[in-house]
């Protein structure tokens, strides 16, 4: 279990989120990712894609996001997400990552090559974020 964040903490917009400490990479970066389940991959800001993308599998195709904030085109790359628990033991799940240097939005953790690996379940009266393998 780990607790999570309702709101981005510096975001402009206060509408509620769920926010959870993650690590990218082999314990080299931890962040605050909104969880999205609409999102096909995990999506990295650009300054910290820039730090590690050598640390990541690059995958051979070139990759088109759509969001609410427009269309983006970026690569895809493969690396490992940890979910910090504070209770219970932390879950490392090998991911898929989309990182463009025109991403303007935060971190996020989304279904498709991530969230489908692994059960979870949110307790919205207590902010805690429940996660386990299937």
């Amino acid at each position: 279990m780990a607790s999570y964040y309702d709101t981005v903490p510096g975001a402009p917009t206060r509408d509620p989120r769920i926010c959870i400490q993650v690590e990218i990479g082999d314990g080299q970066v931890e962040v605050l990712a909104m969880v999205d389940t609409a999102a096909p991959w995990c999506i990295i800001e650009p300054p910290l894609a820039r730090a590690l993308r050598a640390d990541l599998e690059e995958l051979p195709e070139e990759a088109i996001l759509s969001s609410r904030l427009g269309r983006f085109s970026g690569r895809l790359y493969r690396g490992t997400i940890t979910i910090l628990a504070q209770e219970g033991v932390d879950l490392s799940v090998e991911s898929t990552l989309f990182l463009s240097p025109e991403w303007p939005a935060g971190n996020f953790v989304g279904y498709q090559g991530f969230l489908e690996r692994f059960r979870f379940a949110v307790d919205p009266g207590a902010n805690r974020f429940y996660f386990g393998l299937l």
